[in-house]
Formats: C-alpha cells, structure tokens, sequence
C-alpha cells in the first residue's frame, strides 16, 4: 500500500510540472495559427472591413460589429489595447472588456477580426499620452501631445482573432 501511494504521488508530480505558460487573465484557442481571445464564439463570418464600418459610423452614434483590419500596433507592456487600419488615413483603438484578455505584443501587420461595440469617441490628452508611454515613445515625444482627439474605438472589445 505504502509504494501504491509513493508510486501515485510521483504520476501527479510528473504530471503537473509539464512547462505549460500562461498568462494570467488571457484566454487564447489556436487554431491552424489563427488565434482566438476572448469569446471563442467569435466568427469571421459578415465583418466588416474599415470603410464600411467608417460609413456606418457617419451616420449612426455606436454600432455592433464584427471588424476585420490590419493591426498597426500593440501595447508594448502587457498587450492590454491595439491599434488597427480602418483606411489610409484613419486608425483605431481596440481595448478588451474588463481586462480579461490581451493580445500578443508582436502581433503588428497581422489581421484581426474585432468583435464589440464600435464608437466615435474623444480621446482625453491624459490617455494619448499613457498610450504613447506604452507604445514606447520617448518623452519629448509625449510632451508634444496637448490636445484630446476625435477618434473612433471599440473600448470593450469581446473577442480577437489574430491570424
């Protein structure tokens, strides 16, 4: 009884050492080196792509939708927002809802499809600067920026496929 027990004990030990990382509070699902975060329900089925989701916006406050972009940059500290193409001229913000995952911080030129409520919004010059922190500017960098800005962002994005 006594090596049953030893013999048990060193199968759980083996076992649960196995180097597995995790990051806390990210959810991910690979996929055929598609990566999914958040909500695995997520589908690319019916996204919109930047222009139409740019036209939608002209006309309407807010709406929910799936995006399909180009992702542009990544906060460098943890992966907590992104930054993606809409068109030549136009970029937005991503951030996730409740922090309860981020995205790899090397995902930049990657496609994504955003899942969430996508709004105009005006960006406080406190947070431009936080975000040009994060994206590793340099200080006299951020100094520059003294104006808030009239963007658009997805502030709670549900899911992210990364591929």
């Amino acid at each position: 009884m006594k090596y049953l027990i030893y013999f048990i004990s060193i199968c759980f030990f083996t076992f649960s050492c196995q180097n597995n990382p995790v990051v806390e509070g990210q959810e991910s699902t690979t996929q055929n080196s598609v990566q999914i975060f958040g909500d695995s329900n997520i589908s690319k089925e019916g996204a919109l792509n930047g222009t139409s989701l740019l036209a939608a916006l002209d006309t309407i406050d807010s709406l929910d939708v799936s995006l399909t972009a180009t992702v542009v940059s990544v906060c460098q500290k943890k992966g907590c927002w992104m930054d993606v193409q809409l068109n030549d001229s136009t970029e937005m913000l991503v951030r996730f809802k409740d922090y309860g995952f981020f995205v790899p911080m090397d995902c930049a030129g990657k496609t994504a499809t955003i899942k969430g409520l996508a709004k105009k919004v005006t960006h406080s010059v406190e947070w431009l600067q936080h975000k040009a922190e994060d994206a590793g500017k340099k200080p006299d960098e951020i100094a520059l920026i003294t104006e808030p800005e009239i963007a658009y962002s997805i502030p709670a994005a549900t899911a992210v496929i990364i591929e």
